[in-house]
């Protein structure tokens, strides 16, 4: 077909199209610009035919009953008239100020998962999370949608996740000791280059970029560099090495910029010297005697420095932030980063109790001094410095048990040089105790332990902190760990050893300070609602509820899920070909408000953290199970959208209801309806016997799972109905920008012992030691024979619901935590680049290549939280939210109180708040989102972050027990590797039999440049460390060579 003949028709048909206003309050630190914020282009005959057989093909046999009232309870979209030329912006204005106050009010309708069973988040991707990926020979509609413009993008400002021409970041390499301020020049493939202060250049990862300044510099003050600096990628062998310019830079071009850069660490220096005495004791200033911290750089600015609490980040100097930064950043121990986006504005630094710390620096003292002691003794006979007798016999009390302790696990299991105890030797008696309390340690040995847990569980110090060779001492004094690196990784195995942690625990959990793995025990509060005072809320939307009797909502999850956030159903409307299609989320919002405990304690985890081994929910597990989730006779907040064969949404409405008729199958019984050929997931590795295992992870299937035997004729046509009603909407979002990505991965199985008690470990003073060892399975996802992803019908139509969520509140100038593509001027505008590049695909109904959806994604940046909406354009959607996931998510709960406060106001006053800009209603401002979203946002990426590296560290513990130990049937020698790129002057690449990502030693005889992506290599396993997440292979052979096979 002419792709250009139906682009220029559709760009001629604009005035013609129904427009949908939402209307945005000011707001200094976004901006927010709509002018073509929803357009509808040309539909084809044959495509619309194709879809309705589709719908017809679903509806045999079967007719749907229209719900009496359903389509009178919506509110349509507002027009504006065709045929008018002013801007958009204007048109919106009048059409509100002539017809808001017509529009009619809307009348108001009257786990805790078992450890092991990762429920929701790895077994069924959230709505929105998964990039879909088109099918080759899939025909969609062959006529181009208009598409999101440049201007329709959320502009972030200074708290943007990404840097721009100009900007003044630091540079800094690892352990801390080589820091450079450098301006960023621009984006290169994956690296970024610098103009340093040394006068030198750079290219790099701009996301070590830790601190930035925005808009140091003009842009065009740094443009006239891009002449003298290569115009692509560097070498590796170059890369993150400051450089010389081969041609002399001219002084003109780089006096300017060196000036500036000196003159803002001039500033920087002066603000040190001014506060010495507050910034050499900024530790001490901020942090707290037995309470851990997380603050902003600007709040420690204002309170090092003692500057007004009320005053505005934007007016606090960036010397100053600077200032402390830099010297928060060399203090080596207290203070942590963590990440997300950027120290200025996203990023939170974690601060240590003085406790621990008092601790860690007498730790220190003592260890310094007996390393004088020893060595003067051994030289000399006797030493002149002599540490306390009190504490020279207590460190020596404290090795001897470690010993003690250490000598009895290797009885059971073999030391290893990979940071990790071996598996148990031999099959266990069965009749024999499971797990033994072997040693107590003294309170006068609580000290150490913690000091070797700051050091290797905790991050506590820097990479470059003296008191790294501290914990190197202590392992060397205890004289067990001869030959091995005294790294924190033999730390880690200490802490195994002597039976503090267990043999198979994961470092993440200390990472992310999980309960009872941060500094102290019990991190989150698990204080009863009637201790606090508080009774809570019953049913705050019960006058409000609508019944919806005998309506048959779909639950469609795994049988091992313990939470049921959501189901769906369909009704027919009046119109022919046109339904209301039904997402039903659990409502815990209408049942405890912000201020209650359920909500303080989702509030501090953010999200319910799923990992291999354990689940702990974000919620108290007995509210969920016995009030929330999804079954007959309970509360939901159901987001409607009445929509046609084509997939667009014609109305939408957000009602509260009890929903009475629940049908639960899983996502394989769908597929099976749906025609869909669905294996089991494949087994590649495991490890341990499953079957002598009596695992606490094996749940009763507390719910009636529906086989395809058991669904009616009518349950059937429902269910292929959803289906196909959410695949219209995907190819929709398609041809709107939205893309299609395969990005399913293994999932990893563990299941323990239930005659363990987990809370023996990881206490201060308990030596444990288990006789017993995990059972650990690494499964490849289902073989869906070609077909969509087993979980694609339900992630088309939870992400329909944040569609929905996000529209509704817009409207009404809600604020909510919107997930929104952000604009960034300097790269290239994504609707501009899919026209051009993704756009014939699609239309052809094939596949873009992998390089221009690599560049698709480049061009749109990383999707932010943001309380101002904008579009969402890897989903091809105008607007979106999560909403479909309460019970797991903080963000939805939040959601859900506003659309609740919404609700009831709406049924209070009579009035559609549509248009509205009033927030006294609310129970989160604007103001208190946005404070809201800079914590959540570094909590979700560090949660996400830390899932990731449980599960890599799980399977990892696999492939060193069944390779170096021989535990798995399925182990051989040989594996292939399919090269990815190059990294740290290693090869970066692909495990194929075991679906993980690894490195690959060069080969022997091979130049870096000899070695492409997908070539493919036979290797053999080098090294294996579960603490590094290190997974090193050895080249055997070149099987095959990119595009050769």
């Amino acid at each position: 077909m002419d792709v250009s003949r139906n682009v220029a028709k559709t760009v001629a048909s604009r005035n013609a199209r129904r427009g949908r206003h939402i209307l945005i309050s000011s707001n200094t630190g976004y901006k927010y610009t709509n002018k073509t914020f929803c357009r509808r282009g040309l539909q084809t005959n044959s495509s619309t035919e194709a879809t309705s057989q589709s719908i017809q093909s679903a509806k045999e046999g079967e007719s749907l009953e229209a719900s009496a009232g359903s389509v009178d309870d919506a509110l349509s979209f507002p027009k504006v008239h065709p045929s008018s030329k002013l801007r958009i912006r204007e048109r919106l204005r009048r059409w509100e100020a002539e017809n808001v106050t017509d529009v009619p009010s809307a009348p108001i309708d009257q786990d805790h998962g078992k450890p092991g069973h990762i429920t929701n988040l790895y077994t069924r991707p959230m709505e929105g999370d998964l990039i879909r990926e088109v099918e080759d020979g899939q025909q969609l509609e062959d006529s181009p949608q208009p598409l999101f413009e440049r201007d329709d993008l959320v502009e972030f400002g200074s708290e943007r996740s990404f840097l721009l021409r100009g900007d003044l970041v630091e540079i800094r390499t690892y352990d801390g000791i080589r820091i450079e301020l450098a301006i960023f020049v621009r984006e290169l493939g994956i690296q970024s280059q610098f103009y340093t202060m040394s006068g030198r250049w750079v290219q790099k990862s701009s996301r070590n970029a830790r601190f930035f300044v925005p808009n140091f510099v003009s842009p065009e003050e740094v443009d006239p560099l891009i002449a003298y600096l290569p115009d692509a990628d560097v070498p590796e062998a170059i890369q993150d090495k400051l450089q010389s310019f081969e041609n002399a830079l001219p002084r003109s071009i780089g006096a300017p910029l060196l000036q500036k850069m000196a003159d803002f660490k001039n500033e920087t220096d002066t603000v040190y010297l001014d506060n010495f005495d507050a910034l050499d004791n900024a530790y001490s200033i901020v942090a707290l005697p037995q309470q851990v911290r997380h603050v902003s750089l600007p709040r420690l600015t204002r309170e090092i420095l003692k500057l007004p609490p009320q005053m505005k980040t934007d007016s606090i100097a960036a010397s100053m932030l600077y200032a402390v930064y830099r010297t928060i950043m060399n203090e080596g121990v207290g203070f942590s980063v963590q990440i997300a986006g950027n120290s200025r504005s996203w990023g939170r630094f974690e601060i240590a109790p003085k406790k621990i710390i008092d601790s860690v620096k007498m730790v220190t003292r003592i260890i310094r001094s007996w390393q004088v002691h020893t060595v003067t003794s051994a030289r000399d006979g006797e030493s002149e410095i002599r540490p306390s007798g009190q504490f020279m016999a207590e460190f020596e009390s404290f090795l001897g048990t470690a010993r003690r302790a250490i000598d009895v696990s290797r009885n059971d299991r073999v030391s290893t040089m990979s940071g990790q105890v071996g598996p148990v030797g031999a099959v266990a008696d069965r009749d024999s105790p499971v797990e033994c309390i072997e040693h107590h340690f003294d309170v006068s040995d609580i000290k150490y332990i913690r000091f070797m847990k700051c050091w290797a569980a905790w991050d506590t110090f820097s990479p470059s902190s003296h008191m790294n060779g501290i914990g190197s001492a202590i392992l060397r004094a205890t004289g067990r760990y001869d030959g091995q690196a005294l790294d924190r990784s033999t730390g880690w195995q200490f802490l195994q050893e002597i039976g503090i942690i267990s043999p198979w625990e994961t470092k993440a959990s200390f990472e992310l300070r999980l309960p009872g793995y941060g500094y102290y025990r019990n991190t989150v509060t698990h204080t009863a609602p009637e201790k606090q005072g508080k009774k809570e809320q019953e049913n705050a939307l019960a006058e409000l509820r609508k019944d919806w009797k005998e309506l048959p909502v779909y639950c469609i999850d795994g049988a091992e899920a313990h939470e049921i956030d959501d189901g769906v159903s369909i009704e027919a409307s009046e119109s022919q070909g046109e339904y209301w299609v039904h997402i039903h989320v659990a409502d815990p919002g209408s049942l405890f408000g912000p201020g209650s405990y359920p909500a303080q304690r989702a509030r501090e985890m953010m999200q319910t953290v799923y990992m291999p081994d354990r689940v702990i929910p974000m919620l108290p597990d007995d509210i969920v199970q016995e009030k929330l989730s999804l079954a007959p006779n309970r509360p939901t907040l159901t987001f409607s959208a009445k929509m046609n064969e084509k997939g667009e949404m014609i109305e939408h409405k957000i009602t509260a209801g009890t929903i009475r008729k629940v049908i639960y199958l899983s996502p394989a019984t769908l597929g099976e309806i749906l025609g869909n050929k669905v294996s089991d997931p494949e087994e590649v590795l495991a490890v341990g016997d499953s079957e002598t295992i009596t695992s606490f992870n094996d749940g009763v299937m507390h719910r009636d799972m529906a086989s395809v035997d058991s669904l009616s004729a009518s349950d059937k046509a429902n269910l292929k109905l959803l289906a196909s009603l959410g695949d219209a909407r995907r190819r929709y979002a398609l041809l709107r920008g939205g893309i299609e990505l395969n990005t399913s991965s293994p999932s990893i199985i563990v299941k323990i012992d239930k005659d363990i008690d987990l809370d023996s470990y990881n206490s201060q003073r308990n030596s444990t030691h288990v006789r017993r060892d995990p059972f650990i399975s690494i499964l490849n996802p289902p073989d869906t024979g070609g077909g969509p992803p087993i979980y694609a019908p339900v992630t088309n139509l939870m992400t329909l619901g944040g569609e929905i969520a996000a529209a509704w509140c817009s409207a009404r100038n809600i604020p909510i935590i919107y997930r929104v593509t952000q604009a960034h001027a300097d790269r290239p505008d994504p609707g501009a680049y899919f026209r051009a590049n993704i756009l014939p695909y699609v239309l052809r109904g094939e596949s873009a290549p992998k390089k221009e959806l690599s560049a698709y994604l480049v061009a749109q940046g990383p999707v932010l939280p943001s309380s101002v909406p904008g579009p969402h354009v890897a989903l091809g959607v105008e607007a979106y939210t999560k909403c479909t996931s309460p019970l797991r998510r903080y963000s939805d709960l939040l959601t859900h109180w506003q659309i609740q406060a919404a609700l009831l106001e709406e049924a209070k006053t009579g009035k559609s708040l549509v248009g509205s800009s009033r927030e006294d209603y609310l129970p989160f401002i604007k103001a208190r989102v946005n404070t809201i979203i800079t914590k959540m946002d570094a909590k979700e990426k560090a949660l996400g972050a830390g899932q990731r590296a449980a599960e890599r560290t799980w399977a990892l513990q696999a492939v060193l027990r069944a390779g170096e130990f021989g535990q798995s049937e399925r182990w051989r020698d040989e594996w292939e590797f399919r090269v990815k790129g190059m990294m740290g002057g290693m090869v970066n690449g692909y495990v194929d039999g075991l679906g993980l990502m690894a490195m690959m030693d060069v080969p022997a005889g091979m130049e870096r440049g000899d070695i492409v992506e997908d070539d493919v290599f036979t290797t053999r396993i080098k090294r294996v460390s579960p603490y590094e997440k290190l997974l090193l292979m050895e080249p055997v052979t070149r099987v095959s060579t990119a595009g050769s096979v």
